[in-house]
C-alpha cells in the first residue's frame, strides 16, 4: 500500500519543538543561502511582525517532510530546508542574545 499524503499547519512555536526531528537527506543541496536570502526573510519577518494586527498569521511557506510515524519526531525535509537552516540560525542567534539568570545575577552584582 501506498503512503498517505497530509498537509497540515503548525504554528512556528510547533515546528521547532520536540514534536520534530529534523534530518537533512543526502540528496539535498547543501545550504546555499547569502546574506541576500536571509535579509529577505529576515526583512519579510521584521515587517509582518511590526506593522500586522496581531491576529494575523505569517505564512512561511511550504515544508515538505517525510514523517513515516506521526507519534515519532522523525521527520526528512524533502523542501523547505534552506528556510528551516536560517530559521534554525535566527532563533540561535536570539537566543544567545537573551540574557541568561547568571549574566543578570553577574550583571547586578548578586554574585
Amino acid at each position: 500500500m501506498g503512503a498517505t499524503i497530509k498537509g497540515a499547519e503548525y504554528p512556528i512555536s510547533e515546528i521547532f519543538s520536540q514534536y520534530f526531528d529534523y534530518i537533512i537527506p543526502n540528496f539535498q543541496r547543501p545550504y546555499a543561502w547569502t546574506e541576500e536570502e536571509t535579509k529577505k526573510l529576515f526583512t519579510d519577518l521584521y515587517d509582518f511582525y511590526t506593522g500586522q494586527p496581531e491576529d494575523e498569521q505569517y505564512f512561511l511557506g511550504s515544508i515538505v517532510l517525510y514523517k513515516p510515524d506521526e507519534k515519532k519526531p522523525f521527520s526528512e525535509v524533502i523542501d523547505g530546508q534552506q528556510r528551516l537552516t536560517t530559521l534554525t540560525i535566527l532563533l540561535a542567534i536570539i537566543t544567545s542574545m537573551i540574557p541568561q539568570e547568571d549574566d543578570y545575577s553577574r550583571e547586578k552584582g548578586w554574585k
